[in-house]
């Protein structure tokens, strides 16, 4: 386990692992010394701080995610009503099946040369005619988003 997600610790280098039953133990022993040395100890007290104190801010952090997740919902319906979305159950990405608006294999593409906002290509992944929008951020950048997409239609 690690706080790399939840509180944005990747680059600092601390993770656990712990397991007591023989079998996943015998995995764990055979990973590279490399895993056991090259923690970074900012990233340490970064984990221990985040696990022990930083509860309050990623509720705070998982509620603007919901909020977010439900303003997308209603700004596709109202300004992009052709694209279909499933909101995810947790996380902070959102798959967005353009196919019915004929923007072809890579919409992203189409997104970026028209309305200059940048997603991720969907068949990068195996999703053809879907483009992946990170929502992890301040709602009104993502109603610029979703309006400047839907001026190119």
């Amino acid at each position: 386990m690690s706080a790399s997600k939840g509180w944005n610790l990747a680059g600092l280098k601390a993770a656990t692992l712990v397991t007591a039953d023989p079998v996943p133990r015998r995995y764990v022993e055979r990973m590279s010394p490399h895993c056991l040395y090259r923690t970074g100890h900012l990233g340490v007290i970064a984990t221990v701080a985040a696990f022990n104190d930083g509860g309050p801010w990623l509720a705070d952090v998982l509620d603007i995610l919901d909020r977010n997740r439900s303003l997308l919902a209603e700004l596709l319906d109202g300004h992009l009503p052709a694209a279909h979305y499933t909101p995810p159950q947790a996380g902070f990405l959102a798959w967005i099946d353009f196919r019915a608006l004929g923007w072809g294999d890579d919409p992203a593409a189409h997104i970026l040369d028209t309305a200059k906002v940048a997603l991720n290509s969907g068949h990068r992944y195996g999703f053809s005619g879907f483009a992946r929008l990170n929502f992890g951020r301040a709602p009104e950048i993502l109603t610029e988003a979703v309006t400047r997409i839907a001026g190119f239609c």
